[in-house]
């Protein structure tokens, strides 16, 4: 039946790993991880496949490489390949299946984590990893096949992927109690020390195009790399923060207030689930996984 792929040698799942070892590190020497001898077979086994299946495979772009159109399908074929293949090893032997689900730091902190008990009732005989990436990194790695499930704004999802909605996420102002100047208005933004995330991302920008509208000058007095670290530094009881509303399951244990301001309803978001419907087919385990999910993580 498969006579054609084993009549001429350059295949085999020693070769495809490398590929895909390459593939998702950007280049050979990224993937050797420094290693000379691994650097040259890498880079021997990509040949190889690349005269196997008479396509270019990659190409060189600065230090690093980029997938061609047929590397790219050659990339998701395998991993569905080798994803497949383990949970069929694992089913037999019966070990855990290996579920991977990508999202931001906060998401996981206080969304994901809180309902984990739930999840593992359901999901006894699988064993999770939370990997914390950027939305448009979870959106690529879904779409590779590098991951299993990704948590992110709905906007950020288009086909192939598939996605369910989980909730709005809105944004409150925590206070520390006893701050001066924490009421529950637009003012209070102006009146209090603030956390926030650090650098230009969006959120940064809407919030400061939030302050512009409502003439409002924002006291930043701590900047942060996520909001998970914000919210620690609110937990200090020196300054407040805009945060999602969700940090309240962690800030209420530490005695801080959310205060609810209108001007904060356009950082509203649609969170959703997202995953590709290729891998749900090729791999059974993650259908009954994505309707507990759906389920489990709904806000």
């Amino acid at each position: 039946m498969f006579a054609e792929l084993l009549l001429q040698r350059g295949l085999s799942l020693d070769r495809l790993q490398s590929f895909c070892l390459v593939a998702q590190a950007g280049g050979v020497t990224k993937a050797a991880e420094g290693d000379p001898a691994k650097q040259s077979l890498f880079s021997r086994q990509v040949k190889e496949l690349e005269e196997f299946f008479g396509a270019e495979l990659m190409r060189r772009k600065g230090r690093g490489i980029v997938l061609t159109v047929a590397g790219q399908r050659l990339n998701v074929l395998a991993r569905e390949c080798f994803a497949s293949l383990l949970d069929f090893k694992s089913g037999c032997k019966g070990l855990p299946v290996e579920i991977v689900i990508g999202a931001g730091e906060s998401i996981i902190d206080w969304l994901l984590m809180p309902r984990l008990g739930e999840v593992r009732k359901k999901l006894p005989n699988v064993r999770l990893k939370f990997l914390n990436l950027a939305t448009n990194e979870v959106v690529r790695r879904l779409a590779d096949g590098v991951i299993d499930f990704g948590v992110v704004r709905k906007d950020a999802v288009s086909r192939p992927l598939q996605s369910v909605s989980l909730g709005v996420m809105g944004y409150s102002l925590f206070v520390p109690e006893g701050l001066r100047g924490a009421t529950a208005s637009a003012k209070a933004l102006e009146a209090l020390p603030l956390a926030t995330l650090e650098g230009e991302g969006s959120f940064r920008k809407e919030l400061s195009a939030i302050a512009r509208k409502n003439r409002l000058e924002l006291k930043i007095a701590v900047e942060c790399a996520s909001f998970p670290l914000v919210a620690r530094a609110v937990g200090t009881g020196s300054v407040g923060a805009v945060l999602p509303s969700v940090a309240a399951v962690d800030l209420g244990r530490l005695g801080a207030k959310e205060l609810k301001i209108g001007i904060l309803d356009s950082l509203r978001r649609e969170v959703c689930l997202a995953w590709s419907p290729r891998v749900l087919r090729i791999r059974a385990a993650l259908d009954k996984a994505s309707k507990v999910f759906a389920q489990a993580f709904k806000f």
